[in-house]
């Protein structure tokens, strides 16, 4: 019997604490609450191979829930060492498989800058964005492959007939990774902190139209809007958070919480570990309502320069870059153990102006710098073709897109001749363009990280030098530019790239409600554009709208607020080991649990 006691003691200290990865349990965390949890998943989706170590697993746990607490039970010493052996061959049967599922299945994505937040409503950073949506957190509804909505976190929905009413009924199996069930009221916070002023959601105006948002009970929940318009499915579409967490974070507080670098999720994936500019780990999350990832984790490391992140590709350490520079591709396009994956940009590049700024007030030199550019030579030279020119705040694939706006082409002698008029015709003894004492001269940001970019100011500054304008490339490290541009609105011009979404609404970017909390970098400021805006996006008949999107693109582009720069091509690059992989105009992450690993 004292021997009996310390085998018990024994079990217990090695039953109980599971660690958070364990081997045995194929990255599931034991415990005794979520068992039944368990067996529900482990049979899902699964073929015979799959179903057979299922079975073995569930005995696994089965045996680990009676041991755990053998400590209360009165038995004989042989139904304990049976109940042992049991435990030993069940678990050294689970460590034998050998599959696409195998322990510590992993893909490693290179990233040049880290993100700045796991938490939608506090960041732009586009990659943070592909987790946040794909991985983390789920969305009411999901876009498939030809851009219509599917189901996701809501089963169901229902359009109201004055088409101003939509309700969503919820899954039910739906749970957070700390176990508690994902309800209506997680829907109705989450909504609640997007259109709070003090949250600063820079995407809060697409909400504007919604009147009320009631939950009818645990599993449903009603928007009702102000007026129907066309978009008012897709612009519901962001990631739901957790009420239990976030119900007592002061909305001005949560850009600061603990929450977005620990989030509470309900996506594929969880996180692990994050280690500021270096790497960030999401493990499987195994109480996922579509079944377990393939993957055991998904890794994004962190390398600041281009050429280091193309040798760790080819070293091994990485296998998936999500962006290849156009100047690389002949790097690695006839390597037997890459495959490139082309797919298309949903965004544009532009230069900005801080309108703000004095050297910007006059409408004539934004259009002289815009005819000094040599754009068609940047999408020769950097992106080796593989790209067009962008004529307008609309990107062509949209059908509100108008194919009439003109795409200004080089013009160094209409660049000289607008500048003179402007006032700028005297000369320093180098040649810039002065006024009144004054040289006409701004700075131009990006990212370091991003060489594509920097390359482009070095080519934009020589083409501005032809024609007497002193402009200055400045590189920063992306969080200092997100700092300087998106928060403190602290720049002269900066270079940039927008990622739309998949309903017509540019209102984000160009009406004047987004210059404080959005994304009005520049400040534009144009009555007529703000009335196009609402008219437009509240017009349900294509025809009718169609005309109101057209006024609003020619309006802007005479404005001359930006440079309009390129759209650009995709090639994404991935080990041939890692299978399953698809990417499209939704982005690189839109099947990530369904990658895996080939043998």
């Amino acid at each position: 019997m004292r021997v009996l006691r310390l085998e018990r003691a024994r079990l217990k200290f090695l039953v109980k604490p599971f660690p958070p990865y364990c081997v045995c349990c194929n990255g599931w965390r034991a415990t005794h609450e979520s068992r039944e949890v368990f067996l529900k998943l482990k049979v899902r989706r699964m073929d015979l191979v799959e179903k057979a170590q299922a079975t073995t697993l569930i005995y696994v746990r089965f045996s680990a829930l009676i041991l755990c607490n053998i400590s209360s039970m009165r038995r004989t010493g042989k139904q304990f060492l049976l109940l042992l052996t049991v435990f030993f061959i069940c678990s050294c049967g689970s460590h034998s498989s050998s599959n696409s599922n195998s322990p510590r299945a992993a893909a490693v994505i290179g990233l040049t800058s880290d993100f700045d937040t796991l938490l939608e409503l506090c960041t732009a950073n586009s990659d943070a964005l592909h987790v946040i949506e794909e991985m983390l957190f789920l969305t009411l509804c999901e876009l498939d492959e030809e851009l219509n909505l599917r189901p996701r976190l809501a089963k169901s929905w229902d359009i109201g007939a004055s088409g101003k009413e939509i309700t969503f009924t919820l899954r039910d199996d739906v749970f957070w990774s700390d176990g508690k069930p994902t309800t209506a009221a997680d829907v109705l916070l989450t909504y609640q902190l997007a259109v709070h002023p003090q949250v600063g959601y820079t995407g809060r105006d697409r909400f504007a139209e919604i009147d009320t948002v009631a939950v009818l009970d645990r599993h449903t929940i009603r928007f009702t809007f102000k007026k129907s318009y066309p978009d008012a499915l897709l612009d519901l579409q962001i990631p739901i958070l957790p009420k239990h967490v976030l119900e007592n974070v002061p909305p001005e507080q949560l850009r600061q919480s603990a929450f977005n670098r620990q989030p509470v999720g309900n996506g594929p994936f969880l996180l692990k570990e994050w280690r500021a500019n270096d790497r960030i780990v999401f493990e499987a999350n195994p109480d996922y309502f579509g079944g377990r990832p393939r993957l055991d984790f998904v890794v994004f490391r962190v390398v600041p320069d281009e050429t280091v992140l193309l040798s760790s590709l080819l070293a091994g350490e990485i296998n998936v870059l999500s962006y290849v520079p156009p100047n690389k591709l002949r790097e690695i396009e006839h390597n037997p153990d890459l495959q490139l994956l082309r797919y298309p940009d949903r965004g544009y590049s532009f230069l900005a102006f801080n309108l703000k700024r004095p050297v910007f007030h006059d409408r004539r030199v934004r259009e002289a710098i815009i005819h000094a550019i040599n754009r068609q030579n940047l999408v020769e030279v950097l992106l080796n073709g593989q790209g067009r020119l962008v004529a307008g705040p609309i990107p062509p694939y949209f059908w509100a897109y108008d194919a009439s706006l003109p795409l200004e082409v080089f013009n160094p002698q209409k660049a000289n001749a607008l500048l003179d008029y402007a006032g700028w015709s005297a000369r320093t003894k180098e040649s810039w363009r002065e006024r009144e004492g004054a040289v006409l001269e701004f700075t131009m940001k990006t990212n370091a990280d991003n060489k594509l970019r920097s390359d482009a100011l070095v080519m934009m500054q020589a083409d501005l030098a032809n024609v007497g304008i002193r402009a200055k490339p400045e590189l920063l490290e992306f969080g200092k530019l997100v700092e300087d541009v998106l928060q403190r609105r602290d720049f002269d011009a900066v270079l940039l790239s927008w990622k739309t979404g998949y309903a017509v609404d540019p209102s984000p970017v160009w009406h004047s409600r987004a210059i404080e909390n959005g994304y009005n970098l520049g400040a534009y400021r144009n009555v007529q554009v703000d009335s196009l805006l609402t008219a437009a996006r509240l017009e349900t008949d294509r025809a009718r709208a169609k005309p109101l999107w057209r006024a609003f693109q020619q309006q802007v582009v005479a404005d001359c607020p930006y440079v309009f720069l390129y759209n650009q091509d995709n090639v994404a690059v991935v080990k041939k080991q890692l299978q399953n992989v698809k990417m499209d105009v939704r982005g690189y992450l839109i099947n990530v649990e369904e990658w895996y690993i080939a043998n």
